[in-house]
């Protein structure tokens, strides 16, 4: 298969938030971020000459806030009380973020605001649609729903139906399934190339592919009229499309260390009370991102797909039903 170079068409519902280049070296940022101070430091990081028009075209205020700055094992909630708390938590956020973004960034250079929906608001297409208007209403410009079955594709469906941009998270997701990497056997990436489509016709407009392998992550990423939009995590270079990275780990090292953790925190989690301010929030991700650009960030994750088998993928079709 000869590959195409050329930038990835700008489709659906997203087309009017995506930052686009024509140089496939020039992937589009989604950063994960959760409060206002951090998006003031984000904004900081990128008003440099280097970084003036780097493609940061969305910040994603993500579940794993409950993580970092809580401190919390996971993202799944236990019980109604919770789950009632943890959307509350989440509307919150996205409405501080919200205003920071407009305060922070000129309109012309304002990403767009993508909301994650909380563990217990797919339990249904109505609290689905329930939860995604509330988003909207503080100030969300699409959401992303984790996708592990029919369930969640009826939720994403049932949102899409609203008009309001909806991105299927694929492989790994931490509210629905175990911590382990997917596409690694040529059956288990035709799986995802399947559940992909099936997202695609449900109405999702955009996919989140994490811990998926590098090989499945660059076919779904590839240029194609029928395609989606891609944000990847931990899976390796999404050579076409878009990279996710996470505020958070820029700055704080994890508990324990990662190879395909960011090269650049120099906090401990016990100083992010006195030392997490803006500035220095703008000085690490000023260098994540242009790591990433430069392309010495993500790395290839480890894989145990062959030769034969990861040049089978890269000539399936993922897009087309075989």
């Amino acid at each position: 298969m000869t590959a195409d170079l050329t930038a990835p068409p700008v489709v659906g519902a997203l087309a009017p938030y995506l930052r686009r280049y024509t140089s496939p070296a020039q992937l589009g940022l989604k950063i994960n971020a959760y409060r206002g101070y951090e998006i003031e430091g984000l904004a900081e990081a990128l008003a440099v000459p280097d970084l003036a028009d780097s493609p940061v075209e969305c910040v994603m205020v993500g579940d794993s806030y409950f993580m970092t700055h809580l401190g919390r094992p996971g993202t799944v909630m236990s019980g109604a009380a919770e789950r009632d708390w943890a959307l509350t938590t989440m509307a919150g956020l996205v409405d501080e973020v919200r205003d920071a973004l407009d305060r922070h960034f000129t309109p012309d250079r304002v990403p767009f605001l993508l909301a994650d929906l909380p563990d217990g608001a797919t339990a249904s297409p109505a609290a689905a649609r329930q939860a995604a208007a509330r988003f909207r209403a503080a100030g969300a410009d699409a959401v992303k729903i984790e996708v592990a079955g029919d369930s969640e594709l009826a939720c994403v469906e049932a949102v899409a139906a609203t008009g309001l941009p909806v991105l299927a998270h694929l492989g790994y997701t931490p509210q629905l399934t175990a911590l382990t990497r997917h596409g690694d056997a040529v059956d288990d990436a035709l799986g995802l190339f399947a559940e992909a489509r099936r997202a695609r016709d449900a109405g999702a407009c955009g996919l989140v592919v994490e811990m998926v392998s590098e090989p499945v992550n660059q076919a779904l990423s590839r240029p194609h009229p029928a395609g989606l939009p891609l944000y990847s995590v931990f899976s390796g270079r999404a050579r076409w499309g878009g990279q996710s990275l996470n505020l958070w780990d820029a700055v704080v090292r994890p508990a324990r260390p990662g190879r395909y953790f960011p090269p650049t925190p120099v906090l401990d989690a016990a100083d992010v009370p006195a030392a997490y301010t803006p500035g220095l929030i703008a000085d690490r991700m000023r260098e994540l991102v242009r790591l990433t650009l430069a392309g010495w960030f993500p790395l290839s994750p480890r894989t145990a797909l062959g030769a034969q088998q990861a040049a089978r993928i890269a000539d399936t079709d993922p897009w087309s039903v075989s």
